[in-house]
């Protein structure tokens, strides 16, 4: 179930409904929250629903079955179920590219087997319940949170349906615990949401599948245009991409909030960010905050001198980037930007101001499209089209060609709006003004969503990871 569907748009109030009509009943409310969320995950296809009830019940049973005191015998039932889970998400997720990979490395040496390539259907969403789910099992592990004997409560903080296929990643000493306890509406809180749900789906549907449209154009066969060109289209895919994650994480946000749910922020204007150490601070939150928590901090962090914290980071992004795609251009890019985070190793920390001023957009701009360029690896299909595009870019004249111009229609309206708006949660959280003015701005939005949506109709980029 799409969030940006009619489907989602009849599902989401059907819930809010009957979940505060059951709010007088804590175990029937988390019961039938849990039923919706494998009702909405298994509308993609129902067969995959055996697997993340696989995930919930023995995460679940190995959290009980630990003493707490960090024995030999936790270790082991700790060990066991991270192994379960990585191994459930190597099979579905990474078999192929490890049987590509290895008769690549085998063809090297004139050895070429003809192993066959399995047509394996990768479940929607199981990077990041699984990460969840092993996150739990380790802070269990290490005393972070106590093991909880309800079932479904712990069902529902794995199949959460706001954040299940897209995060964000949360861990349980932050959601588990409110389905463990009572809830009261709360109106101011509910109207938040609906406005973090309607310039979500604005920025996914206007902005997102409006400037893939041309992403896709220019690189589908990157030799018919010229360097600039393909400057142009990872500048416009870093928009496209973060319209399309940080909507579908306001979706999720906000839907959560109708529930009167709390989920964590997954970006922070990561755009007016001022180098990149700070643009790792402001995107995708949660997947970061999980690799630092449970890889970074494990492996020594910066504790072990600065060669060590090379190595670390190196790791930390390099899994990262596998962790989105299973293909070498991930890893590339998970790379990349590993070394362009090395120098702030060795530079002295620098405290800069919470928001960045009118002064510092050149700065802005000038972090934009590094970062920009390094995510071309992230968009290539595959290596040899990767190889294609950088080809373009480094030995093709930078004589001007037709260059689409059309996203300015789109981009600058949102990066203003964005900019207004960059010291809340997200935009349209405050508005300041008149209740006429901002009624005309919601109204805006859904027009604009509803024409657009007609036209095309693009899933989730991450829906893939």
């Amino acid at each position: 179930m799409q969030f940006d569907s009619y489907t989602y748009a009849l599902f989401l109030p059907l819930v809010f409904v009957l979940y505060w009509g059951l709010r007088n009943h804590l175990k029937w409310q988390n019961l039938f929250l849990l039923v919706a969320s494998y009702v909405f995950y298994g509308w993609w296809d129902w067969r995959m629903l055996g697997l993340i009830m696989l995930t919930s019940v023995t995460t679940w049973g190995t959290a009980l079955m630990m003493r707490g005191d960090k024995s030999r015998g936790d270790k082991l039932w700790t060990a066991a179920n991270i192994v379960l889970n990585v191994g459930i998400l190597a099979w579905f997720k990474y078999l192929n590219f490890l049987r590509d990979s290895l008769v690549d490395l085998l063809g090297v040496f004139g050895v070429n087997p003809d192993w066959p390539t399995l047509h394996i259907l990768l479940p929607v969403g199981i990077s990041f319940y699984t990460f969840q789910a092993i996150s739990y099992t380790i802070d269990v592990y290490r005393g972070d949170v106590k093991p909880t004997r309800d079932v479904v409560a712990f069902g529902v903080f794995i199949a959460f349906f706001p954040q299940l296929v897209a995060g964000p990643i949360e861990r349980a000493c932050n959601l588990l615990p409110q389905f463990l306890r009572k809830k009261s509406f709360d109106y101011d809180n509910a109207v938040v949401g609906m406005r973090q749900i309607l310039w979500g789906v604005a920025k996914k549907v206007i902005v997102a599948d409006s400037v893939g449209y041309y992403v896709d154009q220019l690189l589908y066969n990157p030799h018919l245009y010229s360097a600039a060109s393909m400057v142009w289209a990872a500048m416009l895919f870093m928009i496209q991409i973060y319209a399309d994650f940080s909507g579908y994480s306001d979706i999720a946000i906000g839907s959560a909030r109708l529930l009167n749910i709390k989920l964590q922020p997954n970006f922070h204007y990561p755009f007016f960010s001022r180098n990149m150490k700070e643009f790792w601070q402001r995107w995708h939150i949660s997947l970061i905050m999980w690799f630092r928590q449970y890889i970074y901090f494990p492996m020594g962090g910066s504790r072990r001198g600065k060669f060590r914290t090379v190595i670390n980071v190196l790791v930390l992004f390099t899994l990262s980037g596998l962790w989105h795609g299973a293909d070498w251009t991930f890893a590339i890019w998970g790379l990349t930007f590993g070394l362009l985070n090395v120098p702030y190793i060795f530079l002295p920390s620098k405290r800069l101001s919470p928001y960045a001023t009118v002064r510092e957009i050149p700065r802005c701009l000038f972090m934009f499209l590094i970062v920009s360029l390094g995510g071309i690896a992230f968009r290539a299909n595959n290596m040899a089209h990767l190889g294609e595009i950088l080809d373009v870019l480094f030995n093709t004249t930078w004589a001007t060609r037709p260059v689409f111009g059309q996203p300015l229609f789109y981009i600058v309206p949102f990066f203003i709006i964005e900019w207004l708006g960059r010291k809340h949660e997200f935009p349209i959280m405050r508005l300041p003004f008149p209740t006429a003015v901002r009624w005309i701005i919601y109204w805006s939005l859904l027009a604009g969503i509803s024409i657009i949506s007609l036209d095309r109709n693009m899933q989730f980029i991450y829906f893939q990871f």
